[in-house]
């Protein structure tokens, strides 16, 4: 059976569009607009084609996102009736940083994976997704800038992931697919990384980065990743065929 699988860092529905608005639109990393309420539904009128959905730069309730679970509405406008949350950092009243699983299967075990590194705030969530005709493990993860913190928790989503078991990761890695935590990855793990050089996530309106990857165990056959064409993010959302 083939499942859709997808992995968005949807930027907590900001929407920059050039590297100006960065600075130029600041205060939507504050403050709740409308833009924002559009961007998210336009998000999850793309997502709704997706079985497997993983979610990155979520704000859970923060001033930014109008004290409201973001993941939430999405689920709710996409079609997806089961979700699972991870908050990795708050700041004040302003906003609740996170990862998120959506799909259309029944979670299990669900695991909130904080990862090291010289800051607090990354995270890796595990999720058991109940899937036809077998459950699959999908993790989502955002790791950090540097090239040592990432080494650090690769190492530590290694000694973490379920072994012998069908498994994908997915998430932002701010790294290539031929930089050593991803290779790392691969070879501890003995998974394949479907994402290559070639596709490229950011910035979405000018990709230059190969950031945004899904790696699956072998016992998964998949077909060819698609960078989607979209910009409601500063990246890209990538997606993947899987068959169990």
């Amino acid at each position: 059976m083939e499942h859709q699988l997808l992995t968005y860092n949807i930027q907590a529905g900001i929407g920059t569009g050039s590297y100006g608005q960065y600075l130029s639109q600041v205060h939507h990393q504050v403050i709740h607009t409308q833009t924002k309420s559009r961007t998210l539904g336009r998000i999850a009128n793309l997502l709704m084609r997706y079985d497997i959905v993983c979610l990155q730069e979520i704000d859970l309730g923060g001033r930014r996102s109008g004290f409201r679970n973001q993941v939430e509405r999405i689920a709710e406008a996409s079609g997806h009736n089961h979700f699972s949350l991870q908050e990795n950092r708050v700041v004040g009243k302003i906003s609740r940083h996170g990862n998120a699983v959506l799909s259309r299967y029944k979670h299990e075990d669900v695991q909130d994976l904080k990862l090291p590194g010289s800051k607090p705030g990354r995270g890796a969530l595990l999720v058991k997704v109940c899937a036809d005709p077998k459950p699959v493990w999908v993790m989502n993860v955002h790791l950090s800038l540097g090239i040592a913190d990432q080494m650090e928790q690769v190492k530590f989503i290694a000694d973490h992931a379920p072994t012998n078991s069908r498994l994908i990761i997915c998430g932002d890695f701010n790294c290539s697919a031929s930089s050593a935590p991803v290779k790392y990855l691969t070879e501890t793990l003995g998974i394949d990384c479907h994402t290559k050089s070639k596709h490229k996530s950011y910035p979405s309106w000018n990709p230059r980065k190969d950031y945004d990857h899904i790696l699956t165990s072998r016992s998964l056959h998949s077909e060819e990743v698609d960078v989607l064409p979209v910009r409601y993010s500063d990246h890209r959302p990538v997606s993947l065929i899987v068959e169990s």
